[in-house]
């Protein structure tokens, strides 16, 4: 029962940490997005870390859950449609990141359907048709998944992590991409103006996204046994109230 209650908190303890972590992460900007009156935040970074710590269920509404509580909290708008959909290249990338360190060893082929359906998207968009060359950006994790049990095996700490962070800030790259180019029809010279800057960019992200992860990955088990520590203790000290209670 202490075994269940104590894995139950731990849930719980990463739950809530990564949820306000994306909340605060996400009023963190950085540059402007090439095109649109947006920025970058520091959710880019810090978002796909979390399915490496959490199940893939429990991702969706921690990165949903923390959107939806900053509309309802009105510390964000949501106008559009793409309002409440502004966090699913994040959701993508964490999946991709989660599944790439979690299943070391194991054929990532299955996450490639991610990548090819945002290229033929993007050059299916009148616009996008014009600047195909802009979606050869997202061949990269395609790459880095079709040959991710190479790197478990060959590659090991941190330059692996740091491949696959840069596969995964490539996939929150190309589903953003999709999701602003079909909402709000981006024209071709701002994808044109970008393309020089995207790969310093990404490596830059994916450079945030391993640190990230290799302090988290560090930090994250003292501090959940110190909190869950102190829950049982307080827990005993109640029961042993109670008990002294029933005595009396």
């Amino acid at each position: 029962m202490i075994g269940r209650n104590n894995t139950l908190l731990q849930r719980t303890f990463l739950a809530i940490f990564f949820l306000f972590g994306v909340i605060v992460s996400s009023k963190i900007q950085l540059h402007r997005i090439f095109g649109l009156n947006l920025s970058f935040s520091l959710l880019t970074v810090f978002g796909p870390v979390v399915n490496a710590f959490l199940s893939t269920p429990m991702t969706i509404l921690v990165i949903f859950g923390a959107r939806i509580i900053q509309i309802l909290a009105g510390i964000s708008k949501a106008k559009t449609i793409v309002s409440w959909l502004m966090y699913l290249p994040i959701l993508s990338a964490s999946y991709y990141f989660g599944r790439l360190t979690k299943r070391a060893g194991d054929p990532q082929k299955y996450l490639i359907p991610i990548p090819i359906t945002c290229i033929v998207l993007f050059v299916m968009h009148p616009i996008g048709r014009k600047v195909w060359y802009f979606s050869l950006y997202w061949l990269i994790p395609i790459v880095i998944a079709l040959i991710s049990q190479f790197i478990d095996y060959r590659i090991h700490d941190v330059p692996k992590i740091y491949l696959y962070a840069l596969a995964s800030t490539f996939i929150d790259h190309c589903v953003g991409s999709v999701l602003f180019l079909y909402a709000y029809n981006i024209p071709s010279i701002y994808w044109d103006m970008a393309i020089p800057f995207v790969i310093l960019e990404r490596l830059l992200f994916a450079g945030g996204i391993t640190l990230i992860y290799m302090f988290l990955k560090k930090a994250i088990p003292p501090l959940r046994e110190i909190y869950i520590f102190g829950f049982v203790v307080e827990r005993e000290r109640e029961l042993a109230a109670q008990r002294l209670r029933v005595n009396q």
